[in-house]
């Protein structure tokens, strides 16, 4: 007999082939819906962050950098870059304020943090490398360094250059 049709085995094949793809699907789905409500990004400020950190790192390219200084004053923490222009970066609470130009957060639950991480590295062939890292809290928690401002420099160790060792908060 030559019927045209499926058997019980292809239907159940078919049934689990399209189960599988079904559940890949879903798992698909939840990983992206997870990703859109994730407290710990605030998507709102991406585009302020990246600007901010392009400005001082094109100053560091532009500037010599010769050393830092790093202070509490009240609720504020003030760093004073010492280059060929000195100039400063506030930060508070709600905003940061680089060479007299204010970036605040858009995202009602983001905050600076005002303990700033920094740290000085000797590295191989008189170079030396400066980071300095501005915590970004959301919801008053800094769950992922992706939210973070970090700014970087590279300098030779010959240069007259005089950066604090360490930093306390």
């Amino acid at each position: 007999m030559n019927r045209k049709g499926f058997t019980i085995l292809e239907l159940l094949i078919s049934i689990a082939l399209i189960s599988v793809v079904l559940l890949l699907l879903l798992r698909v789905m939840m990983a992206l819906d997870a990703i859109n409500h994730d407290k710990t990004y605030a998507s709102d400020d991406e585009i302020a962050r990246t600007e901010i950190i392009g400005n001082i790192e094109q100053d560091f390219l532009d500037y010599h950098l010769n050393g830092l200084q790093i202070e509490k004053r009240d609720e504020k923490t003030i760093l004073t870059l010492f280059m060929d222009q000195e100039k400063t970066i506030i930060v508070d609470s709600k905003s940061l304020t680089y060479d007299n130009e204010e970036y605040p957060l858009k995202s009602a639950n983001a905050t600076y943090g005002t303990c700033i991480t920094y740290q000085y590295q000797e590295l191989e062939n008189d170079y030396y490398l400066v980071s300095i890292v501005i915590p970004v809290y959301i919801d008053g928690e800094n769950t992922t360094v992706k939210d973070d401002l970090e700014f970087t420099y590279l300098g030779l160790k010959n240069e007259l250059s005089s950066y604090p060792t360490n930093i306390t908060c």
